[in-house]
């Protein structure tokens, strides 16, 4: 799994970027999180993502 930064976009001289989280297909698909609105968090140096 990779966390890639990405240029959203460019106004005038400011930069603004995104992440973006690559993650491995089959946890994506047991999770049923696909097309969902999800929340991420940070706990004991772990990013834990949540359904809202």
């Amino acid at each position: 799994m990779k966390i890639i930064k990405v240029l959203s976009k460019k106004v005038d001289n400011k930069e603004y970027s995104k992440y973006i989280l690559n993650l491995p297909k089959d946890i994506v698909e047991q999770s049923n999180f696909f097309g969902k609105e999800l929340k991420a968090r940070i706990e004991n140096h772990r990013i834990i993502i949540d359904k809202e």
